[in-house]
């Protein structure tokens, strides 16, 4: 029984308890390591020394694990690394660490087909520590039901490379099942994955690792949350060409017409779209240009609000927000849209009133900003400005600046990583308990009870 236990669990620390002197079980005790072999009459005081020496062993074996299993991740860790490194340029080290691989095993080859896998997140994401952690566990653990082994490593922040491989062929599906699978517990909103050609041979592993790589780099162009498992290929000439597209964009702004606009930007998605071989800079560089260019002629029209409806301040808060090709082209949709709509229903804004919203857009985060200040700014009294501002606006000039503080506000609460003290001293309050008040008697919430109610929404 105990060579069983033993078999089962080789771990386990014994302890031979017997009312006979017997040689074989003596010598079954003396081969299976126990800690002791107490015999009748039982000394108490022996049993507890054994008792407790079996415990202290036992913390020193699970340390010794503990320990050999930390030297054994980071040798995955690295071999992991060095099968994103050309085969030449790293035999020794991927041969050396493999064989170690390998034995813990107790074979000679794992390696007979192999693929790899790539997860990118977006690097404006605040990971937490056991994010990889907690995806190399679930894999693990998935995959063994397959038959395979996983080793894992952050090849760059925000850049996640997963080999998977075993003794035996598998098919495609194999791998459709095992990005599926992962695609289900990535516990971030932005992300892409990519899984590379299967291969046989840790030889040729850096070959499903750079076609793994090359279908990343089509990632762009699709929306967030997609797995890509084939090749983008050879794409068509573009019918059209997109700087040209942009530059009439552009122009067509300073004079808006929305049929002219949206038959522009629907081109501009086609030529683009149709051509995934430009790269995310220079398609990035365009769209900048398209929405500083909406944000100015806003400027210049003395237009109101931010220009586009989630709430940016400029093009580059803007263009920051978007991971994917997608989302930055309905980001310039959005802001199209709107400057069109805000044309059509212009007002003119009196001249007075509109440098008094530029100075508190400019100055809201600043605790002593006054009216006196503020008047002094446009030069008319005090009293006046406020008069002139009621009456263009509805609102009083206090009323206004408290509304723009608390809406700037409620935008930097749906970052968790802004602290609450924080955002109140950015927006022109030095006590945060007054802030909380003012926040609650805008919106019926304090700021903490906002933000929760708006992650969850």
């Amino acid at each position: 029984m105990m060579n069983r236990i033993h078999t089962l669990m080789p771990d386990t620390i014994f302890i031979f308890m017997s009312g006979y002197s017997d040689k074989e079980y003596l010598k079954a005790a003396i081969r299976l390591q126990a800690v002791n072999y107490v015999e009748k009459p039982l000394d108490i005081q022996e049993v507890e020394d054994t008792v407790r020496s079996a415990i202290e062993r036992r913390h020193a074996l699970e340390q010794a694990r503990n320990a050999e299993s930390l030297t054994e991740s980071i040798s995955a860790a690295h071999l992991a690394l060095c099968l994103t490194m050309p085969y030449s340029s790293s035999r020794e080290s991927v041969e050396d660490l493999s064989r170690r691989y390998c034995a813990r095993y107790g074979s000679v080859d794992l390696f007979h087909a192999a693929f790899t896998v790539l997860l990118q997140t977006d690097e404006k994401e605040d990971l937490s520590p056991e994010f990889f952690p907690h995806l190399q566990d679930v894999l693990h653990d998935f995959a063994r039901q397959l038959h395979l082994h996983v080793i894992a490593a952050e090849k760059k922040p925000n850049l996640f490379v997963f080999h998977l491989f075993r003794k035996a062929s598998f098919s495609e599906n194999t791998v459709k099942t095992i990005t599926s699978f992962l695609s289900g517990h990535i516990a971030v909103k932005n992300w892409y994955i990519s899984a590379g050609q299967i291969v046989n041979g840790i030889q040729k592993l850096y070959t499903s690792y750079s076609s793994a790589a090359i279908r990343l780099q089509s990632s762009f162009f699709y929306n967030k949350g997609t797995v890509l498992l084939k090749d983008p290929g050879i794409p068509a000439p573009a019918r059209e060409d997109p700087g040209k597209i942009s530059d009439a964009l552009l122009a067509a702004l300073k004079n808006p017409d929305r049929d002219t606009l949206q038959q522009l930007q629907e081109r501009l998605y086609r030529s683009i779209y149709e051509n995934p071989v430009l790269l995310r800079g220079n398609i990035q560089n365009m769209y900048y240009r398209l929405l500083d260019a909406v944000f100015t002629q806003r400027r210049i029209r003395q237009l109101p609000g931010s220009g586009i409806s989630s709430g940016f301040d400029n093009a580059l808060d803007a263009l920051n927000h978007c991971f994917s090709f997608p989302e930055l082209h309905d980001m310039l949709k959005s802001a199209l849209a709107k400057y069109l709509d805000d044309v059509e229903n212009y007002v003119p804004v009196n001249s007075s009133v509109y440098l008094i919203k530029t100075y508190i857009r400019q100055h809201y985060n600043n605790p002593m900003l006054s009216t006196k200040e503020i008047s002094e700014y446009v030069s008319l009294s005090a009293s006046y400005a406020c008069t002139v501002f009621k009456n263009e606006t509805g609102q009083t000039l206090n009323q206004y600046l408290t509304e723009f503080r608390l809406e700037r506000a409620k935008e930097l609460l749906a970052d968790p990583r802004n602290n609450i003290a924080d955002i109140a001293a950015s927006v022109g309050y030095n006590d945060s308990n007054y802030f909380g008040k003012a926040f609650k008697k805008y919106t019926g919430q304090s700021p903490s009870d906002y933000r929760e109610s708006r992650n969850q929404t």
